[in-house]
């Protein structure tokens, strides 16, 4: 059998802010992958563009190969945001196309199923949940953006109550900024009340994280220490993303898993995190290395008892290959979405919806079907995606 060829790449910008890509070939078969970095869409889009004739005529299920070509390409600079996201997203596209192509689901190719559904986790503020107007963004819709900045323990439990009674989750996300530098004072202690208020209401069976957001390692061990007695199920980002070493001082000084890496490029960030105490990896499909950089990071994590929750702020794309990942892995924990892809219909919470024909449903254990259709599993709502073009996109990140 004749083997398939590439023959070009469309980019598409997606409103709110998302980006695109079609990987077209010779037979018909189209992939569909999202190179995109936040708040640099316009480089990884030149990026994309740089690395098209690495792929141009190529077989486009020789995945390791194209990969290892775009990596390599350019004059011996390797990594960094820009050229990964751009490998990210195209690399997407390549298994796309590559489980179209065997009439299986990514998951298929990667191992096979090793859970059928996936659990999500919402991130939980001081203000009521809200939906958002597929192709608007969260600051069109937010109520109360100037409201995210105070520390409110009742509010915060309010807000929990929704997502776990009503939007149906069953896991939730702290976010809090102690800060990167230690000149102004901070109250680690009530930032532990908002989250001990948040475990009071809901009890011991939810699942609590809380994201320190690259703070000052002497902060987030003042924080986790505040933390302990709600147990929380990680503590995010709890070092600067440039000093992977300081993560052992913070692991070393609590018995909360620390998990990080959202904004690490490629495999040699995260065995370095691993042997610096890391046990939550957080790799983006979008930027770390798509299906086949994250299936060799999962495999590292492994080896140090480690487990993934696969970062993804990003569009439904990048969501949608994020399942296929986890329903392969034996090591995965629970799966971050970005909330500006939920809906509310009725009394069920759709994820995707208006992009694709059929959307994610969170289901009574907070969790979502992975779907089995070839590829990615999903397919564009063409009446849904005609509505969402209309409007306006940004190079913000919604």
């Amino acid at each position: 059998m004749a083997s398939l060829k590439i023959t070009k790449l469309e980019i598409i910008k997606v409103p709110p802010s998302w980006v695109w890509v079609y990987i077209h070939t010779d037979s018909g078969i189209t992939g569909l992958g999202e190179p995109y970095l936040e708040g640099h869409a316009d480089s990884v889009i030149a990026e994309v563009k740089r690395l098209e004739p690495y792929l141009i005529g190529e077989d486009p299920t020789r995945t390791e190969f194209l990969w290892n070509r775009m990596y390599l390409s350019g004059s011996g600079y390797k990594g960094g945001p820009i050229k990964m996201s751009a490998i990210s997203g195209l690399d997407m596209a390549l298994w796309d196309i590559k489980g179209k192509e065997a009439d299986l689901p990514i998951y298929q190719l990667l191992g096979g199923l090793f859970r059928k559904k996936v659990k999500m986790y919402h991130a939980c503020t001081n203000i009521p949940p809200f939906s958002v107007t597929p192709g608007l963004s969260y600051k069109d819709a937010n109520p109360n953006p100037g409201r995210l900045k105070q520390l409110l323990p009742e509010e915060y439990a309010k807000s929990a109550k929704i997502l776990i009674e009503e939007w149906g989750f069953k896991a939730l996300k702290l976010h809090f900024h102690p800060g990167e530098i230690i000149d102004r004072s901070y109250d680690e202690s009530l930032m532990a009340e908002c989250v001990a208020a948040v475990r009071s209401a809901l009890g011991k069976e939810i699942d609590i994280a809380v994201d320190a957001h690259n703070s000052h390692p002497t902060r987030s061990i003042q924080l986790a220490r505040a933390l302990e007695p709600s147990r929380p199920l990680f503590l995010e980002e709890p070092v600067p993303v440039e000093r992977i070493d300081f993560l052992g001082k913070v692991a070393a000084s609590t018995f909360i898993p620390i998990a990080a890496g959202e904004r690490w490029m490629g495999k040699h960030a995260f065995l370095e995190a691993l042997q610096h105490g890391a046990s939550v990896l957080q790799p983006d499909i979008a930027h770390a290395g798509g299906f086949t950089e994250l299936k060799k990071i999962a495999g590292m994590a492994e080896a140090y008892q480690a487990t993934m929750a696969p970062h993804c702020p990003l569009g439904p794309i990048s969501l949608a290959a994020s399942l296929q990942l986890a329903a392969s892995l034996p090591n995965f924990l629970i799966q971050e979405h970005n909330q500006v892809n939920d809906c509310r219909i009725g009394s069920r919470t759709m994820i995707g919806y208006g992009y694709f024909r059929n959307p994610f449903e969170l289901d009574s254990d907070g969790c979502v079907s992975v779907p089995d259709a070839p590829g990615l599993g999903v397919e564009l709502d063409p009446d849904g995606m005609a509505e969402i073009m209309s409007k306006p996109w940004s190079t913000t990140r919604a």
